[in-house]
């Protein structure tokens, strides 16, 4: 089995590309695959220049950029801060970092920057007794 060569004038191709046609057209013309070209442009940078984002639709130089009609995003609501207590100080001298932390270690967080500090009181859900009843709070009660 014989492999046959075509060959591409290099020259040739990048007037081409310069004249703005694409790598598939300019591959049509010398009967080789669209990835020669890109090859070859892309070995060859010099002779093949960057066009930018080539085959998106463009402005025309100094047209300004119109904006697309949107819907103003809404507000985001921000939920309240759950104020520290004496006990989230007291637990600040056994807090943890969260990798730190391990199963059944309730994981509320006790500073408000970083790095983050949690309670890691033992639980048997998420949170500790104390974290658990400030972080579900009945309807109606503040």
């Amino acid at each position: 089995m014989t492999i046959q060569h075509r060959t591409v004038d290099i020259e040739a191709a990048s007037k081409l590309w310069r004249n703005d046609l694409s790598a598939s057209q300019i591959a049509k013309r010398f009967g080789v695959s669209r990835n020669v070209i890109v090859g070859l442009a892309f070995r060859n940078r010099s002779l093949f220049p960057w066009r930018g984002d080539a085959g998106k639709k463009t402005r025309a130089p100094g047209q300004a950029k119109t904006a697309w009609p949107c819907k103003q995003a809404p507000e985001l609501k921000r939920e309240p801060e759950i104020p520290a207590t004496a006990y989230d100080a007291d637990r600040l001298q056994s807090a943890k970092l969260l990798h730190h932390l391990s199963v059944g270690e309730c994981c509320w967080p006790l500073n408000s920057g970083g790095p983050y500090l949690f309670c890691a009181a033992e639980t048997t859900g998420r949170y500790c007794r104390n974290h658990q009843s400030r972080a579900y709070r009945q309807r109606g009660t503040s």
